[in-house]
């Protein structure tokens, strides 16, 4: 195709030889200033805090991020920037929680990381900055951040795995929001291990960890809000996302619901054992997180009564390290249909909101819609959620604390099969509701309500 170029464009291009009529004439251009640029990366580790927007000068910088979330290094160009945080609420609404300048240098790396707690007013940014350096063939670069308010002074090991501590030093030792120095190490198979400062046992075990050659790592310490017993989980932030090293041993959480109405109580065994993990939950009852390790297992519940009658045969679950569930024993006895429903726990509470799961659990009813709102009146109303069939649940919805009545309905009616049921919900909470038959099977229908609705 051919391209016609204006005279004005010509005549401004660098040499001017395809324009001008003096082949001779050579005009000199001084080429232009390299532009100063730095590297920013934030990192959300307030452990009770909701998602966020960042913004800077005003500009979006990213929007969304969620708690043990990173950016990953974004290139700016050098300057001062201030810097917002926009805590998301639950009502979509947001509010400036953080400020702070940032004087962002030629060739510097920053990193930003929100840290503290809302709920008493300690959330703060710690800022870090580093030069941008490469790093040398054969070894990682790794820097680590205490991120933990909970937690004092500690000490840090980095060893190769299954290393004995018992009389070695620590690596580092530090205690809230002390940042180390980067550290040059051999890429290759490590173990990091946190103790309290000057004793040995183990408070935190990542496993066997690998550093892969000539690798960036941001590693911070932040709250655990996952299954275990550590007080802190491993945020590993990387040039590009993030990854989460639980400890070892934390397992994952797994409780049983009996949602079956017209079945009697039951035992319910995993992997095979003879003696039951929960024993004599009876329809409407709950039993308590057990901590199990992560990975394959199988569920199998059968009467109380007579352990013979197996209503679920060794149901296949998989868990995931630091993760909670729940599994809903659902169905029918009557109608020989009894299964399982595993569902993945939101257990993190949120210092802005309360969190509230629905599901629907009711063997014998249609699909459903679900109504909260301020009073017992739905008839202008619109459903939170809509056409929700059996075995469906909502995952966790964040939700502005207060009074609300929580009303099920027969799908696209206004036909109220469950409730109206007035409910608080505070913030900081979580809650759940089940929706299940009578007592027996079949309406009128009842709910079960879980979590913070419950008295364990």
């Amino acid at each position: 195709m051919k391209r016609i170029y204006p005279f004005a464009l010509c005549v401004s291009l660098v040499g001017l030889t395809a324009c001008s009529d003096d082949d001779n004439d050579v005009v000199e251009v001084t080429p232009p200033e390299p532009v100063a640029t730095s590297h920013v990366r934030v990192i959300h580790a307030g452990s009770d805090a909701p998602k966020v927007n960042v913004t800077a000068n005003g500009a979006e910088l990213l929007a969304d991020v969620d708690y043990a979330m990173s950016s990953g290094l974004l290139e700016v160009t050098s300057a001062t920037y201030n810097i917002d945080v926009d805590a998301i609420l639950a009502d979509g609404t947001t509010t400036t929680v953080l400020e702070a300048e940032l004087v962002a240098a030629d060739m510097i790396e920053y990193t930003a990381v929100a840290l503290g707690k809302v709920a008493d007013g300690s959330l703060a940014v710690k800022l870090i900055q580093n030069p941008m350096a490469d790093i040398a063939t054969g070894y990682a670069r790794v820097q680590v951040l205490h991120a933990t308010p909970s937690v004092g002074l500690v000490d840090v090991y980095v060893t190769a795995p299954d290393a004995d501590i018992s009389n070695v030093s620590p690596t580092l030792s530090a205690n809230y929001m002390d940042a180390s120095p980067q550290l040059e190490v051999a890429a290759g198979d490590y173990q990091i291990r946190i103790t309290a400062a000057g004793m040995k046992d183990v408070a935190y075990d990542s496993g066997t960890v690998a550093l892969g050659d000539m690798q960036d790592y941001f590693i911070s310490a932040i709250p655990n809000t996952w299954s275990g017993s550590s007080p802190v989980a491993l945020h590993v932030a990387l040039t590009e996302g993030q990854a989460i090293l639980n400890d070892v041993n934390s397992g994952a959480d797994l409780r049983v619901v009996h949602a079956v109405a017209d079945a009697p109580a039951v035992d319910v065994f995993l992997d095979g054992a003879t003696t039951p993990a929960v024993d004599m939950l009876a329809f409407g009852e709950i039993a308590g997180y057990l901590n199990v390790p992560e990975g394959a297992h199988t569920v199998t519940v059968a009467a109380d009564a007579d352990n013979a009658v197996v209503v679920i045969d060794n149901a296949a679950v998989d868990l995931a390290l630091g993760m909670s569930y729940s599994t809903l024993a659902i169905g029918s006895l009557t109608s020989n249909a009894i299964e399982p429903l595993v569902l993945m726990d939101s257990t993190r509470r949120v210092a802005t909101e309360a969190k509230l799961t629905v599901t629907h659990a009711a063997y014998s009813a249609p699909e459903v819609d679900i109504y909260l709102t301020a009073s017992a009146d739905i008839s202008e109303a619109t459903p939170a959620l809509e056409d929700v069939p059996f075995k469906a649940s909502s995952g966790s919805i964040s939700v502005v604390p207060g009074t609300y009545t929580i009303s099920v309905t027969v799908a696209n009616t206004k036909d109220v099969a469950i409730g109206p049921l007035e409910v608080t919900l505070d913030a900081s909470g979580v809650y759940g509701v089940a929706a299940v038959d009578n007592i027996g099977g079949g309406a009128p229908f009842g709910v079960i309500l879980l979590d913070d609705f419950t008295v364990m």
